[in-house]
């Protein structure tokens, strides 16, 4: 296919015996299930076929699984053929597009998601958050009304742009639910309590942040060999050393979502592959890019067993 673009989701995009979508994989690529368990002790595999949903909440099982489900089946989708244009990550999804860019190894990229989805599970016991979705109303008026809203000690910000017209808020639980009544006041089509515990991508990750930044600077990055489109900026990434106090901040920046499908759309991607669990980003891409091809991972998966995606 042409103008193919791999999209990598996020935490969120987990749920109960995911990993059983993966039998259809090559044994190589299921290898990386083992390796991610004797590198961090955590039992991944049994955590992605038999963990409950509140089990796969925690940030630590939710980032590990989402990560390591997206490795098997870029590794698959590789060793079928497929070659995309460009690569792009939902937040946590960075650390899979960033090692299908050739900008950092597999088990680099483990260590790290395994530091991350710790200090962000100790970020949210300390400083319990919540987060909401917002759909029918534009991301400026939404970053009003969390002005509007953040009172006292309280904070509430704009977490992600998703699509022109749906937005997350992250903050404080009191904070959150004024945006939520404002937003409806304000008339928003629909507005969602996400089922998260804590308030990622916002001032309350801090501790969070600079429990990872020593690792992150440390990390061995190198230029990406496809193009790397960034969801904390929505622009390609060329200096790769410049991108990595970016990428040390990414815990509390807002993921601009909107403005990296925009950036893949313009280079060329015409079918978008969602490599992971789930189907988040598939329906966001939909209503963005109504003209593109836009993919699960099972999908792509099929497709790829049956080697139509070439």
């Amino acid at each position: 296919m042409t103008g193919l673009a791999f999209v990598f989701p996020g935490q969120g995009s987990q749920r109960p015996g995911m990993g059983r979508e993966l039998a259809r994989c090559g044994v190589e690529a299921r290898s990386l299930i083992d390796t991610a368990e004797q590198l961090t002790g955590v039992a991944v595999g049994e955590l992605m076929t038999r963990a409950d949903a509140i089990t796969l909440a925690d940030p630590e099982a939710a980032q590990l699984t989402v990560f390591v489900w997206s490795s098997v089946l870029s590794a698959e989708l590789t060793a079928a053929g497929c070659r995309p244009i460009a690569v792009a990550g939902h937040s946590l999804g960075e650390y899979a597009a960033l090692v299908a860019a050739g900008c950092l190894s597999w088990a680099d990229a483990l260590s790290i998601v395994a530091k991350r989805g710790r200090a962000m599970a100790d970020a949210a016991q300390r400083e319990p958050g919540a987060m909401a979705a917002i759909g029918g109303l534009s991301a400026d008026h939404v970053t009003d009304l969390c002005r509007q809203s953040s009172v006292s000690a309280g904070v509430v910000v704009l977490a992600n742009l998703n699509a022109p017209r749906q937005v997350v808020v992250s903050g404080t639980p009191e904070e959150v639910e004024l945006v939520i009544e404002a937003a409806r006041s304000a008339g928003a089509l629909r507005v969602k309590r996400l089922p998260v515990g804590g308030a990622y991508h916002s001032p309350l990750m801090a501790e969070a942040e600079r429990e990872l930044a020593p690792m992150l600077a440390a990390a061995d990055l190198r230029a990406p060999r496809v193009p790397f489109i960034s969801s904390l900026t929505g622009c390609a990434v060329h200096d790769i050393e410049a991108y990595r106090q970016l990428l040390s901040r990414q815990i509390m920046r807002p993921v601009r979502w909107t403005d990296t499908v925009g950036t893949l759309a313009r280079i060329g991607a015409r079918t978008f592959v969602e490599v992971g669990p789930g189907r988040v980003l598939t329906g966001l891409g939909r209503s963005m890019v109504r003209t593109g091809r836009h993919l699960t991972g099972s999908e792509a998966l099929a497709l790829s067993l049956r080697t139509a995606v070439r």
